[in-house]
């Protein structure tokens, strides 16, 4: 239905013997949103949700327009939702086909769902199990009409601060849906991102400079906060924006953290930045501040932007994926940064750091090699080029059928 030869709007539609699940239902942001191909809310029976991220979560609303479909996730994952869809028809209302009731109908179907858990729509039988992505992410196992099917969502099977990594099922499938977002590119092993990170901020704080850390405001802000303790650094961290929000309720959900104890001193520790005199006096007293947004799109990033980034004793240290044309990106190419509506040069240290929450080339090859039965293998959420590369593999090097699907294109198991 979506995400398919592209990242965003993902959406992926099951149907056995009259039952209709949907497998995520997501939006693109740009100008103007735009969502996966239509089904009608009365010919569902179900829709689960892999994880929070707008990608996969942001149209869900709009099955809530009359409808009354129930709603799975973990209990976590719907809760960061309702933070980033209420964040987004703040943001994008004009351009959106829902408002605020239709979210609130939708948050009102909700049916929590924790890992393991066998839950039973119609003709379907599915559980969840964790994806390693972000916090209470998770893959989809779903048994219909004699055949078992994997929806992998958005999957990580490197363990870091924050999660658990994601394991190969040990279950023969018939078919598997897998993401390709790094199909063709491997990441740089974590502990030597860790420490060549941990390496940088040192050196600043040592000549009385002070980091910017922009973030992802779900996952990566919480695992930056993670990695920071990890070593020990004996700083002042703040936090602001959306990620405040997002420590608190992972707070409350500790069964999807990978080390309770240890995350619970951490956001204890950490200094929440509340309004505008705290905004002020973090700018003085912090050494390190992890804010949204992550690519610097807007957040309360921008502010310190403005406070930091023209001090070559400060560093700006960018941990997400960068999206082409957006202002870290341009930052990263130009080394100048749009401050109060003028492109001015950034005299702050500029790094990037690839802490990224999916499976690199390597990874994904692993996974699908570890699975039993030969199944037919279904490659989404990538760039054409990764999509067609990962789904030739599959087919020279395990001998499967594979294709990288396009938008309404059906497959029979």
């Amino acid at each position: 239905m979506g995400g398919t030869h592209e990242v965003g709007r993902n959406a992926v539609l099951l149907e056995s013997g009259g039952t209709k699940i949907l497998l995520d239902y997501g939006v693109k942001i740009g100008d103007k949103p735009e969502f996966p191909g239509h089904v009608r809310s009365k010919d569902l029976n179900g829709i689960v949700l892999s994880h929070a991220h707008l990608d996969h979560s942001g149209g869900i609303p709009l099955f809530y327009l009359s409808g009354a479909t129930p709603y799975f996730a973990t209990p976590l994952t719907t809760e960061i939702v309702g933070i980033l869809i209420r964040d987004m028809i703040k943001l994008s209302g004009y351009y959106l086909p829902f408002e605020y009731i239709e979210f609130d109908a939708m948050m009102k179907n909700r049916v929590d769902v924790g890992y393991r858990k066998e839950v039973k729509v119609g003709n379907v039988e599915f559980s969840l199990l964790n994806a390693g992505h972000i916090q209470g992410s998770a893959m989809v196992d779903l048994k219909a009409g004699g055949k078992r099917v994997l929806y992998t969502g958005d999957i990580n099977t490197s363990r870091t601060r924050l999660t658990q990594e994601a394991k190969v099922p040990r279950k023969n499938y018939d078919a598997v849906v897998v993401e390709s977002t790094y199909a063709n590119t491997d990441h740089e092993e974590r502990k030597k991102i860790e420490a060549s990170f941990v390496a940088a901020i040192k050196e600043v704080l040592n000549n009385d400079g002070k980091v910017l850390v922009p973030a992802f405001a779900v996952g990566r802000s919480q695992e930056m906060l993670c990695v920071i303790n990890a070593h020990k650094l004996n700083v002042n961290v703040f936090i602001d924006g959306m990620a405040r929000a997002v420590n608190q309720i992972s707070m409350e959900h500790l069964d999807y953290i990978k080390t309770p104890k240890t995350f619970k001193t951490v956001i204890n520790k950490t200094r929440a930045v509340q309004g505008w005199r705290d905004r002020r006096q973090a700018t003085r007293r912090a050494d390190v501040i992890v804010a949204p947004s992550g690519m610097l799109q807007g957040g309360t990033a921008m502010h310190y932007m403005e406070r930091l980034s023209l001090d070559e004793k400060n560093a700006v240290f960018l941990v997400s994926f960068q999206v082409p044309g957006t202002g870290g990106a341009k930052l990263l190419e130009s080394g100048y940064f749009r401050i109060k509506d003028v492109e001015q040069e950034v005299k702050a240290q500029v790094r990037h750091f690839d802490f990224s929450s999916h499976s690199g080339k390597t990874q994904l090859e692993a996974f699908l090699r570890g699975i039993k039965g030969k199944p037919d293998v279904y490659v989404v959420h990538g760039e054409p080029e990764n999509c067609e590369s990962l789904a030739q593999w599959a087919r020279d090097e395990l001998d499967v059928n594979a294709a990288a699907p396009k938008e309404g294109d059906e497959f029979k198991v």
